[in-house]
Protein backbone atom coordinates (compact mmCIF):
# COMPACT_ATOMS: atom_id res chain seq x y z
CA UNK A 1 0.00 0.00 0.00
CA UNK A 2 1.38 3.43 -0.96
CA UNK A 3 1.78 6.24 1.56
CA UNK A 4 -1.13 8.09 -0.06
CA UNK A 5 -3.33 5.00 0.29
CA UNK A 6 -2.29 4.54 3.91
CA UNK A 7 -3.16 8.16 4.70
CA UNK A 8 -6.48 7.91 2.88
CA UNK A 9 -7.43 4.78 4.81
CA UNK A 10 -6.41 6.35 8.12
CA UNK A 11 -8.38 9.51 7.36
CA UNK A 12 -11.53 7.58 6.49
CA UNK A 13 -11.24 5.58 9.72
CA UNK A 14 -11.39 8.90 11.61
CA UNK A 15 -14.50 10.17 9.84
CA UNK A 16 -12.77 12.27 7.19
CA UNK A 17 -14.73 12.30 3.93
CA UNK A 18 -12.45 14.34 1.65
CA UNK A 19 -8.68 14.07 1.18
CA UNK A 20 -6.52 15.95 -1.31
CA UNK A 21 -2.85 16.75 -1.82
CA UNK A 22 -1.21 19.95 -3.03
CA UNK A 23 2.45 20.25 -4.00
CA UNK A 24 4.30 22.84 -1.91
CA UNK A 25 5.77 24.22 -5.13
CA UNK A 26 2.24 25.22 -6.26
CA UNK A 27 2.27 28.11 -3.75
CA UNK A 28 5.09 29.63 -5.83
CA UNK A 29 3.57 29.00 -9.27
CA UNK A 30 -0.18 29.61 -9.00
CA UNK A 31 -1.05 33.23 -9.81
CA UNK A 32 -4.09 33.48 -7.52
CA UNK A 33 -2.27 32.01 -4.52
CA UNK A 34 0.87 34.07 -5.08
CA UNK A 35 -1.33 37.16 -5.13
CA UNK A 36 -3.30 36.35 -1.97
CA UNK A 37 -0.92 34.42 0.31
CA UNK A 38 2.20 36.13 1.72
CA UNK A 39 5.47 34.23 1.67
CA UNK A 40 5.43 33.69 5.44
CA UNK A 41 2.01 32.06 5.14
CA UNK A 42 3.14 29.41 2.67
CA UNK A 43 4.05 25.83 3.67
CA UNK A 44 7.70 26.23 2.63
CA UNK A 45 7.98 28.98 5.25
CA UNK A 46 6.05 27.13 7.96
CA UNK A 47 8.15 23.99 7.47
CA UNK A 48 11.40 24.18 5.56
CA UNK A 49 12.00 21.19 3.34
CA UNK A 50 8.29 20.38 3.03
CA UNK A 51 7.10 18.93 -0.28
CA UNK A 52 3.40 18.18 0.11
CA UNK A 53 0.32 19.48 1.90
CA UNK A 54 -2.38 16.93 2.71
CA UNK A 55 -5.78 18.61 2.97
CA UNK A 56 -8.58 16.84 4.83
CA UNK A 57 -12.22 17.91 4.84
CA UNK A 58 -15.41 17.15 6.72
CA UNK A 59 -18.81 18.44 5.57
CA UNK A 60 -21.16 20.62 7.57
CA UNK A 61 -24.51 18.85 7.74
CA UNK A 62 -27.04 21.05 5.95
CA UNK A 63 -29.89 19.76 8.12
CA UNK A 64 -28.18 21.30 11.17
CA UNK A 65 -26.94 24.34 9.26
CA UNK A 66 -30.58 25.17 8.45
CA UNK A 67 -31.02 26.26 12.09
CA UNK A 68 -28.09 28.72 12.03
CA UNK A 69 -27.39 30.91 13.82
CA UNK A 70 -28.16 28.59 16.71
CA UNK A 71 -26.55 26.80 19.64
CA UNK A 72 -27.15 23.57 17.68
CA UNK A 73 -24.98 24.72 14.77
CA UNK A 74 -22.44 26.19 17.21
CA UNK A 75 -21.90 22.75 18.78
CA UNK A 76 -21.82 21.03 15.38
CA UNK A 77 -19.19 23.51 14.16
CA UNK A 78 -17.03 22.98 17.26
CA UNK A 79 -17.25 19.20 16.93
CA UNK A 80 -16.18 19.24 13.28
CA UNK A 81 -13.21 21.46 14.11
CA UNK A 82 -12.14 19.13 16.93
CA UNK A 83 -12.45 16.04 14.73
CA UNK A 84 -10.44 17.69 11.95
CA UNK A 85 -7.67 18.71 14.32
CA UNK A 86 -7.47 15.26 15.90
CA UNK A 87 -7.39 13.55 12.51
CA UNK A 88 -4.73 15.91 11.16
CA UNK A 89 -2.54 15.38 14.23
CA UNK A 90 -2.93 11.60 13.90
CA UNK A 91 -2.00 11.72 10.20
CA UNK A 92 1.06 13.86 10.96
CA UNK A 93 2.18 11.39 13.63
CA UNK A 94 1.71 8.43 11.27
CA UNK A 95 3.90 10.14 8.67
CA UNK A 96 6.49 10.81 11.37
CA UNK A 97 6.46 7.11 12.32
CA UNK A 98 7.18 5.99 8.75
CA UNK A 99 10.01 8.50 8.40
CA UNK A 100 8.62 11.77 7.01
CA UNK A 101 8.81 14.98 9.03
CA UNK A 102 5.26 16.35 9.30
CA UNK A 103 3.20 18.93 11.16
CA UNK A 104 -0.52 19.57 11.31
CA UNK A 105 -1.91 23.08 11.08
CA UNK A 106 -4.83 23.70 13.45
CA UNK A 107 -8.24 24.34 11.90
CA UNK A 108 -8.35 27.99 13.01
CA UNK A 109 -5.03 29.81 12.86
CA UNK A 110 -6.12 32.73 15.03
CA UNK A 111 -7.10 33.42 18.64
CA UNK A 112 -10.90 33.57 18.68
CA UNK A 113 -13.03 36.63 18.07
CA UNK A 114 -10.58 39.01 19.72
CA UNK A 115 -7.79 37.71 17.52
CA UNK A 116 -9.91 38.23 14.42
CA UNK A 117 -10.66 41.79 15.51
CA UNK A 118 -6.94 42.49 15.43
CA UNK A 119 -6.33 40.65 12.16
CA UNK A 120 -9.19 39.01 10.25
CA UNK A 121 -6.97 36.35 8.73
CA UNK A 122 -5.20 33.16 9.80
CA UNK A 123 -1.52 32.27 9.58
CA UNK A 124 -2.27 29.48 7.08
CA UNK A 125 -5.15 29.26 4.61
CA UNK A 126 -6.66 25.77 4.36
CA UNK A 127 -9.07 26.85 1.63
CA UNK A 128 -6.20 27.94 -0.62
CA UNK A 129 -4.51 24.60 0.07
CA UNK A 130 -7.75 22.82 -0.89
CA UNK A 131 -7.98 24.95 -4.04
CA UNK A 132 -4.44 23.93 -5.05
CA UNK A 133 -5.28 20.28 -4.32
CA UNK A 134 -8.15 20.49 -6.83
CA UNK A 135 -10.89 20.08 -4.24
CA UNK A 136 -12.95 23.11 -5.25
CA UNK A 137 -13.14 26.63 -6.68
CA UNK A 138 -13.66 30.01 -5.06
CA UNK A 139 -17.06 31.68 -5.19
CA UNK A 140 -18.57 35.11 -4.70
CA UNK A 141 -18.57 34.72 -0.91
CA UNK A 142 -14.79 34.06 -0.88
CA UNK A 143 -15.52 30.52 0.31
CA UNK A 144 -14.24 27.41 -1.45
CA UNK A 145 -17.07 25.54 -3.19
CA UNK A 146 -16.88 21.77 -3.69
CA UNK A 147 -18.90 19.56 -6.00
CA UNK A 148 -20.36 17.44 -3.18
CA UNK A 149 -21.06 20.04 -0.51
CA UNK A 150 -20.72 23.48 -2.07
CA UNK A 151 -19.15 25.72 0.63
CA UNK A 152 -20.52 23.51 3.44
CA UNK A 153 -17.23 21.84 4.32
CA UNK A 154 -14.40 22.52 6.77
CA UNK A 155 -10.73 21.83 6.04
CA UNK A 156 -7.43 21.44 7.82
CA UNK A 157 -3.96 20.55 6.58
CA UNK A 158 -0.85 18.48 7.22
CA UNK A 159 2.48 19.76 5.89
CA UNK A 160 5.04 17.02 5.21
CA UNK A 161 8.40 16.28 3.65
CA UNK A 162 6.84 13.24 1.94
CA UNK A 163 6.51 13.70 -1.81
CA UNK A 164 2.98 12.57 -2.62
CA UNK A 165 0.97 12.52 -5.87
CA UNK A 166 -0.60 15.99 -6.00
CA UNK A 167 -3.73 17.41 -7.53
CA UNK A 168 -4.09 20.67 -9.42
CA UNK A 169 -6.67 23.49 -9.38
CA UNK A 170 -10.01 22.54 -10.93
CA UNK A 171 -10.77 23.83 -14.39
CA UNK A 172 -14.02 25.74 -14.76
CA UNK A 173 -16.08 27.37 -12.04
CA UNK A 174 -18.55 25.85 -9.58
CA UNK A 175 -20.02 29.18 -8.39
CA UNK A 176 -23.10 30.18 -10.41
CA UNK A 177 -22.93 33.87 -9.39
CA UNK A 178 -26.58 33.63 -8.31
CA UNK A 179 -26.08 36.26 -5.60
CA UNK A 180 -28.00 34.38 -2.91
CA UNK A 181 -25.09 34.65 -0.46
CA UNK A 182 -25.09 38.43 -0.99
CA UNK A 183 -28.84 38.70 -0.37
CA UNK A 184 -28.80 36.45 2.70
CA UNK A 185 -25.96 38.12 4.60
CA UNK A 186 -27.48 39.98 7.59
CA UNK A 187 -24.56 42.43 7.68
CA UNK A 188 -24.25 43.12 3.93
CA UNK A 189 -20.68 41.89 4.18
CA UNK A 190 -20.52 39.79 1.00
CA UNK A 191 -19.25 41.78 -1.95
CA UNK A 192 -20.69 41.44 -5.43
CA UNK A 193 -18.20 39.91 -7.84
CA UNK A 194 -15.80 36.99 -7.83
CA UNK A 195 -12.88 36.35 -5.52
CA UNK A 196 -10.11 37.54 -5.44
CA UNK A 197 -11.08 40.79 -7.16
CA UNK A 198 -13.91 41.29 -4.68
CA UNK A 199 -13.39 40.47 -1.02
CA UNK A 200 -15.97 39.83 1.71
CA UNK A 201 -15.85 42.45 4.47
CA UNK A 202 -14.34 40.23 7.16
CA UNK A 203 -14.62 42.85 9.88
CA UNK A 204 -18.40 42.98 9.49
CA UNK A 205 -18.49 39.19 9.79
CA UNK A 206 -16.29 39.28 12.86
CA UNK A 207 -18.37 41.89 14.65
CA UNK A 208 -21.59 40.02 13.94
CA UNK A 209 -19.96 36.79 15.14
CA UNK A 210 -18.96 38.59 18.34
CA UNK A 211 -22.61 39.42 19.02
CA UNK A 212 -23.70 35.86 18.26
CA UNK A 213 -20.94 34.48 20.48
CA UNK A 214 -22.41 36.27 23.51
CA UNK A 215 -25.62 34.36 22.77
CA UNK A 216 -23.83 31.01 22.33
CA UNK A 217 -24.77 30.67 18.68
CA UNK A 218 -21.94 31.71 16.42
CA UNK A 219 -20.92 31.49 13.60
CA UNK A 220 -23.69 32.87 11.41
CA UNK A 221 -23.56 30.35 8.53
CA UNK A 222 -26.31 31.88 6.42
CA UNK A 223 -24.25 32.45 3.26
CA UNK A 224 -23.11 28.84 3.06
CA UNK A 225 -26.59 27.50 3.82
CA UNK A 226 -28.29 29.24 0.89
CA UNK A 227 -25.59 28.42 -1.67
CA UNK A 228 -27.24 26.15 -4.30
CA UNK A 229 -23.99 24.40 -5.26
CA UNK A 230 -23.49 20.85 -3.97
CA UNK A 231 -25.15 17.46 -4.01
CA UNK A 232 -26.33 18.04 -0.43
CA UNK A 233 -28.73 20.79 -1.53
CA UNK A 234 -31.65 18.35 -1.31
CA UNK A 235 -30.86 17.18 2.23
CA UNK A 236 -33.91 16.76 4.46
CA UNK A 237 -34.37 19.92 6.53
CA UNK A 238 -36.15 20.51 9.86
CA UNK A 239 -39.57 22.11 9.95
CA UNK A 240 -39.90 25.89 10.33
CA UNK A 241 -41.35 25.47 13.82
CA UNK A 242 -38.42 23.28 14.88
CA UNK A 243 -35.97 25.87 13.52
CA UNK A 244 -37.72 28.65 15.45
CA UNK A 245 -37.61 26.61 18.66
CA UNK A 246 -33.93 25.72 18.25
CA UNK A 247 -32.99 29.35 17.56
CA UNK A 248 -34.78 30.44 20.74
CA UNK A 249 -32.18 28.67 22.87
CA UNK A 250 -29.60 31.31 23.76
CA UNK A 251 -27.48 32.15 26.78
Amino acid sequence: MSIAEQIGSLARSMGITDVGVAAVSAWESDDLVKRMIPENGRPSSLMRGSRSVIVIGMPVQRTILATAPSSYYFEHYKTINSMLDLAAQRIAMELQIIGHASIFVSRDGYQGIEGLRKDASSFFSHRHAAYLAGMGTFGVSNMLLTEKNGPRIRFTSVITTAELPAGAPMKGQLCTSCGRCIEECPENAVASGMYPDNITNKQKCVEYSAVLRTEGRSPCGRCIFVCPVGKDINDHLPSDSAIDRIRSYTR
